[in-house]
């Protein structure tokens, strides 16, 4: 069955399943630091962060287009401590309303014009109040992460809470430019249920993330190249970490 991604509901129940790793989180909370901030969480999916910062005492809104990730959002946030919205950036207030906006899971890799770019970028600006900084991460295209995406590379299995067993995997359709086509798999057996997804990815150097910053008048960059805060390094970091303020 071929789905749009986070669009079919058990997909998305897969999501947190599939995701199970705290690095990014711990370290973008570690660069908030302590002080109650007010943040915007965008593309929050199905609400880890959001939630993980409102427990910390930060005051979030958090936004995302999918309707059933948020559902999933909501439904965990039995103590009403954050502002679900489903949607673009653009529906709220273009004001400065907020310390930091954060955008992780990789959701950066998804704006893949450069249009959708600068306007995403200005979007945010607006939003901040004066010393307020953005927190997102792309996969550096160093690497060639894509020529993993096989399934016998990207291959991934978890136990659901029902006992039933997830495969997941990705198989590389083109890579053109900047940009990587490639399918999602998902299979469930007992059942023999499965799901294929297909995507686009972008995948930026630095060097044109660093003019798109620029641009969009963030002036005080700070680049990381994995979760542990080390310096960037072109050649080795797996990751491009952002922290970048007004």
């Amino acid at each position: 069955m071929h789905v749009l991604p986070y669009t079919d509901p058990q997909l998305v129940e897969f999501y947190d399943h599939l995701n199970v790793g705290e690095h990014d989180f711990r370290f973008y909370e570690s660069l908030l630091g302590d002080a109650p901030l007010a943040v915007l969480d965008l593309g929050c999916g199905t609400g880890s962060l959001a939630l993980r910062l409102a427990a910390r005492g930060h005051a979030v809104c958090a936004v995302d287009p999918a309707p059933a990730m948020v559902a999933v959002a909501r439904a965990k946030d039995v103590d009403e401590q954050v502002q679900w919205h489903v949607g673009e950036l653009t529906l709220l207030p273009p004001e400065p309303a907020f310390d930091a906006i954060t955008m992780t899971g990789h959701a950066f890799q998804c704006l893949l014009a450069d249009s959708e770019v600068t306007r995403t970028l200005n979007d945010m600006r607006v939003r901040l109040r004066p010393g307020g900084r953005i927190l997102f991460e792309t996969r550096n295209p160093a690497g060639l992460p894509w020529r993993h995406w096989t399934p016998q590379g990207s291959m991934r299995r978890v136990t659901l809470p029902d006992g039933r067993q997830l495969a997941y995997w990705h198989v590389l359709q083109a890579h053109l430019g900047q940009l990587v086509y490639f399918e999602s798999h998902y299979e469930v057996r007992p059942g023999n249920e499965h799901w294929v997804c297909e995507s686009q990815l972008r995948f930026m150097t630095r060097q044109r993330l660093a003019e798109h910053l620029h641009i969009a008048g963030f002036e005080q960059v700070d680049w990381y190249g994995d979760w542990d805060g080390a310096p960037f390094d072109p050649a080795q970091s797996r990751e491009i970490i952002v922290s970048a303020r007004i």
